[in-house]
């Protein structure tokens, strides 16, 4: 390309799509039952650790209330910031990309095309079998940093979207394969 064929034509940023004005589908009401759980269990064994620390350690023993009335507060700070953030997460999948919103102090809007996706993943944990619910695992081609969960999806509905997503990765390889071939 030679430079007076070159242009860079500034872009009216108003005119671009808005991802804000995006449809965000909320991980199924089941998933902050298991969000629940997995915190509970974690707040008991915790406690437990903590109760066993203040009847064997005695330079502990000397601050129980202060440690007790510090646990709690902390328990009750972690249990409503984990249920404003399931408020906040959500998810949406349009034909060239896939949005995932989520957190509460710093909110995250994270858009993977589908054309950086290198493959997919759906898990399901015991929790998530209980409730019939899955977690997409995407890997993308930006390292570690780009890979994204989304959690919380109904099982049906996650493979459904595992078997578009796959279906569409397939017609982006053979069309650049098709390509190829016409250069060659």
């Amino acid at each position: 390309m030679s430079a007076e064929n070159f242009t860079n034509e500034p872009i009216d940023i108003s005119a671009l799509p808005k991802f804000e004005e995006v449809t965000i589908k909320k991980p199924h009401a089941d998933y902050l039952k298991i969000i629940w759980i997995n915190l509970f269990i974690c707040i008991i064994i915790t406690g437990i650790l903590l109760v066993l620390g203040l009847l064997f350690i005695d330079e502990i023993k000397l601050h129980i209330v202060l440690i007790s009335a510090a646990y709690l507060i902390l328990v009750s700070i972690i249990c409503i910031v984990y249920h404003i953030g399931f408020k906040k997460r959500g998810y949406a999948i349009r034909t060239k990309d896939l949005i995932y919103k989520s957190g509460v102090i710093a909110e995250s809007t994270t858009i993977i095309p589908l054309n950086r996706i290198q493959h997919i993943e759906l898990n399901e944990g015991i929790l998530s079998r209980m409730f019939k619910l899955g977690t997409l695992q995407i890997f993308t081609a930006g390292g570690q940093s780009g890979h994204l969960k989304v959690s919380g999806i109904p099982i049906d509905e996650a493979k459904s979207i595992r078997d578009w997503i796959l279906q569409k990765l397939d017609l982006m390889e053979k069309s650049s394969t098709d390509i190829e071939t016409l250069h060659e």
